[in-house]
């Protein structure tokens, strides 16, 4: 499913336009999608309470999105439903939105008054339709407009026109005040602020309307954004041939771990040894190396000197390279620590390997006062870093990544020739030309470990010879759907990485049997 940023939606009306599909009819198809979804939400209303009466109030700005409010009145005025229109930032200003306005003679015109009358004194099932502010919008909502919207949330019902009134469509902010809806009608693509948070939770349930807008339009942009499902995900996992065997898919170095974190390496390693990878090697700290025997005895080891604080000297680095000889993929980072030894050993590492490259956590620490350094790597590179790791490849803080996940993804892979896996809500995945949004998990598994199992997923799936981007947005998606199995599960409150672990197997066989 392809994506939009509110520019790229801008250029597609246009083609639609310069083609033939004019601004006004695809307001007309707008306006005509929006009132069937206002019936077909009626009828589940009266299939739950057959007396039910409904009072249809539109929210109007003065641009385009108000026209498609106007066009939908007239549509349900057709229907024999009776609705009223506000306008809330004075006359359409636009000439199709004028046009629209000047049509809809026979519905109720309501003042700021009557309105909030009409709102605080219901006694019907009241459905506001919030058509304020369209996918353009950013910045912060007029105060007169948050009023009324303070009003509204006593309303049954909320329907957004586009996106709701106050949310941003480029980094998915919300203004203050902003009315969460129940249902949001998007049309033509969904717009990728609706994907992050906390746009997403004020998006309600999301439907998108076909406008008449050509899919073939998107081939001009210069990066499309997708959403991939489990139906076109089973596609990339490799099928088990009947003559197969271990040295078919894929060997696995990891090279993780220390005596202060031996469980990063450890759910690392669980993981990928869930995810197919034929033959795993764990490279870590001796010390720990009982332990990882005890919980994976499929995995070989080899065992690393430490430090005298128990991290991996940087003196093991030929005997890593030369566990690195047959690899075909090679994960660093997770529970590394950051010293000056860790910090030589990766950046030596990233160098030599010419292999695909996972960098994940303490990897991503070590290299983020000299980053150019992913210039000099081989093969393909995919770092997997949350906000703050990225914030500190970039020079941004936490939450200037988060204000602009997108952008923020897409100029580091771009600038780095990296994949880069911006994870949280919404988890980004840039490449180049190529954007992707993860839309499984929850926030259950916000937990210590759960990047860690990520990174396991990912590695196994590029060691087995998955291309690099693939392996990422099978990964997450993967790692989502066994996070929500958990949540399911165990809850969102006790569920834990380990859990997401024991639920891959159930994520795996559910995407290949669908």
């Amino acid at each position: 499913m392809i994506i939009v940023t509110p520019e790229q939606m801008k250029y597609l009306e246009a083609e639609a336009d310069r083609n033939g599909n004019t601004y006004e009819m695809l307001m007309e198809k707008a306006g005509e999608r929006l009132a069937e979804k206002i019936i077909s939400i009626i009828n589940i209303e009266k299939n739950e309470d057959n007396n039910q009466d409904f009072d249809i109030i539109f929210l109007c700005g003065n641009g385009n999105n108000a026209g498609d409010c106007f066009v939908a009145a007239r549509y349900l005025k057709q229907y024999g439903i009776d609705s009223a229109v506000t306008l809330l930032c004075g006359e359409p200003k636009t000439e199709i939105a004028k046009l629209n306005f000047s049509r809809i003679n026979q519905v109720e015109i309501y003042d700021e008054n009557i309105l909030l009358n009409r709102i605080s004194k219901h006694n019907q099932c009241q459905i506001i339709v919030d058509g304020v502010f369209g996918t353009g919008f950013h910045g912060e909502l007029p105060e007169e407009v948050r009023n009324v919207f303070s009003v509204c949330r006593e309303s049954d019902i909320v329907i957004a026109v586009d996106v709701p009134s106050g949310g941003d469509c480029c980094t998915g902010k919300i203004s203050e005040g902003t009315l969460k809806a129940d249902y949001t009608v998007t049309f033509g693509f969904e717009k990728f602020g609706m994907t992050q948070y906390p746009l997403k939770e004020y998006c309600g349930q999301i439907s998108c309307a076909d406008i008449g807008i050509r899919k073939e339009y998107t081939e001009n942009f210069d990066y499309i954004i997708r959403r991939a499902n489990s139906f076109e995900l089973k596609y990339i996992i490799p099928p088990k041939k009947s003559d197969s065997h271990k040295g078919n898919y894929g060997r696995l170095l990891i090279v993780c771990g220390s005596e202060k974190m031996p469980g990063a390496c450890i759910m690392a390693a669980e993981a990928a040894a869930r995810s197919g990878v034929g033959l795993l090697q764990i490279a870590t700290v001796k010390s720990i190396t009982p332990v990882i025997t005890n919980r994976l005895p499929e995995a070989m080891l080899e065992p690393l000197e430490s430090d005298e604080n128990g991290f991996i000297s940087v003196n093991n680095y030929d005997k890593i390279m030369n566990a690195a000889e047959k690899a075909t993929a090679v994960l660093i980072g997770c529970g590394l620590g950051v010293t000056d030894g860790t910090r030589e050993l990766v950046k030596k590492l990233l160098k030599n390997l010419n292999c695909p490259i996972i960098l994940d956590a303490d990897g991503i620490n070590c290299i983020s006062d000299s980053i150019d350094i992913i210039r000099q790597v081989k093969s393909s590179i995919i770092l997997t870093p949350h906000p703050a790791e990225m914030g500190r490849l970039c020079g941004k803080s936490a939450a200037e990544v988060q204000s602009d996940r997108l952008n923020t993804a897409l100029n580091f892979s771009n600038e780095y020739n990296a994949i880069v896996v911006l994870k949280g809500a919404g988890t980004v995945i840039a490449e180049k030309n190529n954007v992707y949004v993860n839309q499984t998990g929850n926030p259950g598994m916000g937990k210590g470990g759960s990047g860690d199992v990520l990174s396991g997923i990912t590695a196994s799936l590029a060691a087995q010879g998955i291309s690099a981007v693939n392996s990422c947005v099978l990964g997450t998606f993967i790692h989502g759907m066994a996070g929500d199995m958990a949540a399911e599960n165990k809850s969102m409150q006790s569920m834990t990485a380990i859990d997401i672990i024991s639920e891959l197997p159930k994520a795996f066989k559910n995407i290949m049997s669908d």
